[in-house]
């Protein structure tokens, strides 16, 4: 194996029951849990595992950007998770109710203040959702609004927003979609990506790329104010460099803990650690511009190389389970009779045999410090192919360098999380399984043909089947290889105090504070 010396750097058992709550919704303590302790808290200092590469939350797509930004801006709606629930709750939107099949209003809340001074208004929701519908402007996070045809404004608080089709989900879809300012969008231009401008508790002071973002308590909030004067988030992917920060208690809270630790952590009289259920499914994507890839045999080769219980045994300490499927446990149409993928290396060699396999040089990436125990598991998964004769060359980066190269299709197999944010899982799977948006060049005009019907579909009866059958399709032709759900694992300073984890992984701290 060609080991590229470029390295920089529990069952989900509940049931998650997504209630759109039609009516007047109180969002003061959204993504709180803790009381107002100003006076004795200055600055809670978190330590993640990846860069968010930009702080436009139009351009954001993952998971410690997502955290980062939940601090600064504000969607209209956010989900709200408690005893195990996912509820929909209002943020932005003070009221919000589907008044025909493809007409949703929303009733923004008075009295809101952008941090340049600029209020809120319908305009500013209207301005954020069409410029990540333009074509030109390439956000990511199109996919989960992609099915609105039409935004209106009604004087400055009321909007409606029509679908094209009935299209379940879009209340999920907007609990990822902060509001940005459009002023402040337009002066700043690029200068936004760093000094993004929200509604927030806290406002930006200082992004340092690959290094730290810094926020400041905004004191003109409009709900809870938050109760740090500061709150530091230091980027740190290497997984031996945050759990020392968190030792010396240089930092408040580490994600990622490595899980050949955990018993470490434990057993300090200083810490506690948490080890949570996710909404995540790890795995591979093969892209299909590599002619070995276009092949389901080699496809079906790769993924009985895969000895899936070692690495959730060995690599990740138990902390999880194999993957059945492309949809993590517990959402909406996961299908539970679809078995463990197999692992077969022998049979993974007759298969690569029987297709001609030539030794061609595979290009596989994988990412450092944004998924637990990742450079592991890309080195571990690396050498299983390499074991049943597969040539790979093995890069891994730390995520904000390796994100733009699976973008660019540079891989020919990459490592990736992908969690069902929406409770909807066609909109997490548009971006692999929708031949116009599939980042590996998957196509399948049936499954394109069913994921379109489920959007349709209100019927959450009718939507399970469609989404069983997309499941069983997948889990035959591989366009992807599910490994796994994600664990995660979060380390606490004892003093620690109005934190809690999150089935949507991200670690929100607006409340949280140490107390020595």
């Amino acid at each position: 194996m060609m080991l590229k010396k470029t390295i920089q750097a529990s069952l989900i058992a509940i049931g998650l029951i997504l209630l759109l709550a039609a009516c007047s919704n109180s969002a003061d303590n959204v993504q709180s849990g803790g009381g107002d302790t100003r006076g004795e808290s200055k600055e809670l200092i978190v330590a993640t595992g990846a860069d968010p590469t930009s702080l436009d939350p139009r351009k954001t797509w993952s998971g410690p950007g997502y955290s980062i930004n939940s601090h600064i801006l504000e969607p209209l709606v956010f989900r709200e998770i408690k005893d195990g629930k996912v509820e929909i709750v209002g943020v932005l939107a003070e009221e919000f109710e589907n008044i025909d099949e493809y007409t949703w209003k929303f009733t923004l809340r008075e009295g809101v203040t952008f941090h340049n001074g600029v209020p809120l208004t319908a305009e500013s929701v209207k301005f954020t959702l069409e410029s990540i519908l333009d074509p030109e402007f390439n956000s990511p996070l199109s996919q989960w609004i992609k099915d609105i045809d039409e935004i209106i404004t009604e004087g400055d608080l009321v909007l409606y927003i029509k679908t094209k089709t009935p299209t379940r989900g879009l209340i999920g879809g907007l609990a990822q979609v902060p509001i940005v300012e459009p002023g402040a969008v337009e002066e700043l231009g690029e200068e936004f990506n760093v000094k993004p401008v929200g509604t927030g508790p806290y406002r930006i002071v200082e992004y340092k790329p690959n290094n730290s973002v810094e926020l400041e308590r905004f004191e003109k909030y409009w709900g809870k104010p938050g109760v740090n004067e500061r709150i530091k988030f230091m980027i740190m992917p290497e997984n031996a460099v945050r759990l020392a920060a968190l030792q010396r208690g240089d930092v408040h809270i580490a994600e990622n803990i490595p899980s050949d630790k955990i018993e470490e952590v434990k057993n300090d009289p200083n810490l506690d650690v948490y080890v949570t259920e996710t909404l995540r499914v790890n795995m591979f994507v093969n892209n299909f511009d590599n002619d070995w890839m276009q092949q389901q045999k080699f496809r079906e080769a790769l993924s009985l190389a895969i000895d899936r219980e070692l690495l959730v045994n060995n690599i990740l300490g138990g902390n999880t389970i194999p993957a059945s499927s492309v949809s993590p446990p517990g959402t909406i149409g996961f299908h539970d009779e679809l078995p463990i993928y197999e692992y077969n290396p022998e049979k993974a060699k007759e298969l690569l045999e029987e297709v001609g396999y030539d030794g061609s040089v595979i290009k596989m990436g994988a990412p450092a410090g944004r998924y637990a125990m990742d450079r592991q598991i890309g080195e571990a998964a690396a050498g299983m192919f390499e074991d049943v004769g597969v040539n790979i060359d093995l890069e891994i980066l730390e995520f904000s360098s390796f994100v733009p190269k699976t973008d660019e299709g540079y891989y020919d197999i990459h490592y990736i999380g992908v969690a069902d944010l929406t409770i909807n899982p066609y909109m997490h799977w548009i971006g692999y399984y929708n031949s116009e948006n599939s980042e590996g060049g998957y196509a399948n005009p049936e499954v394109d043909a069913l994921m379109e019907q489920a959007i349709q579909t209100i019927d959450d009866e009718v939507a399970i089947e469609i989404f069983k059958d997309i499941q069983e399709i997948l889990y035959e032709e591989k366009p992807t290889l599910p490994l796994y759900y994600e664990p995660h694992m979060v380390g606490v300073r004892k003093g620690v105090r109005g934190f809690e984890p999150r089935l949507d992984e991200y670690i929100i701290v607006r409340d949280a504070y140490f107390e020595p």
